[in-house]
């Protein structure tokens, strides 16, 4: 009898502890996640300090204005619902700094070189519910560019439902060394002149202390290139570039672009293509693109290896001298001096008959600039023409050009192709 009771004590005791840990359990999951009253930016700061500190969770941000002046740092699985509503308005008050948002948690920030590769945060998303807005305001701070979000070395990044407007100088999103990304059905609109007249809305770029295309301190600038990037259903609007590169490292692509089912209207250029392995941009809707004086295409492609270019539509795009599509040669400058060789694109014959899938009204010619082999067909092309000449409308090709081959690629009416 006393070895029954003990036994039913034992179970009993153990059914206690399983009981107090579920309802610790419980009240963990309810504390992990917070909300934020109407415009109460200190409170959005403190909350998301918790969380991070925590461990993630989510945060619900309830309508209202936010102004904000420093940088929100976001650890590894928070998740913010910006509710509909809200505005997260950059402001230059206090000791207003550059960034909105910084995928990092706080207490690396300060630190130098200390990730590398996709260590860094991982499982964030920003999301809107209804109608959320995050407003750069066109604010500069002095030669600092301000920009909304910067990931650096991130893996897993959602961005939805969200309107992004109004910037200068800076980009919208900062994108380096980030791994699984994917931003969707959100807008972006609106912007000042850099004066540059080349920052994208967002913005693929490598961690080079060469080439500076990304300069927070704690990045080790190891040239890490992004990965399995998506850019779906979104729209681009009135800006001085969507979505691009402007610099490279030498060697390093960005691999799985995938741009679809997007709208690009009245913006200076769309997509800029540089260092790009494996992309796809397909069935999106390119209007009203009015390019600026400095770069005078709507289109640019420098350094592909292996493109999807399809079932794209284009109306209204380039007049005059500007063109529709340039391709182009890159060289890697840098304070007047080459750092890195040359980045041409290389094209299969398949890739390029992929070209014709677009269409395309009332727009400029496609264009190769620049120095010789910025298309290279000679994978296939060779024996086949290519040679050094003259094409048959008197314009010259350097070897590796074959116009035949090129002349896949002219989906705009009229189909004109020009070199220099």
């Amino acid at each position: 009898m006393k070895k029954k009771f003990t036994a039913i004590s034992a179970c009993a005791g153990l059914l206690l502890v399983c009981l107090c840990a579920a309802l610790f359990s419980g009240r963990q999951a309810q504390a992990k996640t917070l909300r934020v009253s109407s415009g109460n930016a200190a409170q959005l700061r403190s909350s998301l300090q918790k969380l991070n500190n925590q461990g993630g969770g989510t945060l619900i941000v309830n309508k209202g204005t936010y102004k904000l002046s420093n940088t929100l740092f976001v650890s590894s699985n928070v998740h913010i619902v910006l509710k509909n509503g809200v505005v997260l308005k950059k402001t230059k008050s206090g000791q207003a700094n550059s960034t909105m948002f910084q995928f990092i948690r706080q207490s690396r920030a300060s630190k130098n070189a200390v990730i590398g590769k996709h260590g860094g945060e991982k499982n964030i998303s920003i999301k809107g519910k209804g109608k959320a807005v995050i407003d750069l305001a066109y604010v500069k701070m002095g030669s600092q560019p301000v920009i909304g979000i910067v990931m650096g070395h991130n893996k897993n990044i959602k961005i939805e439902n969200i309107t992004f407007k109004n910037m200068r100088y800076g980009h919208i999103i900062e994108m380096d060394a980030c791994k699984n990304v994917s931003i969707k059905n959100c807008t972006f609109t609106g912007h000042k002149s850099s004066g540059k007249y080349n920052k994208e809305a967002i913005n693929l770029d490598t961690p080079d202390k060469k080439r500076q295309g990304f300069n927070a301190s704690w990045s080790k600038k190891d040239g890490t290139p992004n990965e399995d990037i998506s850019i779906t259903n979104c729209r681009f609007n009135k800006l001085e570039t969507a979505i691009g590169t402007h610099r490279y490292t030498g060697n390093s692509y960005h691999t799985n672009v995938t741009i679809k089912n997007c709208s690009f209207d009245k913006d200076e250029m769309t997509i800029r293509v540089l260092n790009w392995k494996n992309a796809t941009i397909t069935r999106n809707t390119f209007t009203n693109i009015d390019p600026n004086s400095r770069y005078p295409y709507c289109f640019f492609i420098a350094g592909a290896r292996g493109i999807n270019f399809s079932h794209n539509s284009f109306k209204n795009c380039g007049s005059g001298s500007e063109y529709l599509l340039e391709f182009w040669c890159n060289r890697g400058y840098a304070a007047g001096q080459t750092i890195y060789p040359a980045t041409t694109s290389r094209i299969t014959e398949k890739e390029a008959g992929l070209f014709l899938t677009n269409t395309a009204k009332n727009c400029g010619s496609i264009h190769l600039l620049d120095c010789p082999y910025n298309v290279d067909f000679s994978e296939y092309a060779a024996g086949d023409g290519a040679s050094d000449g003259d094409s048959a409308d008197g314009e010259d090709y350097e070897e590796g050009y074959n116009p035949d081959k090129l002349r896949l690629l002219t989906f705009a009416e009229p189909r004109s192709l020009s070199y220099r």
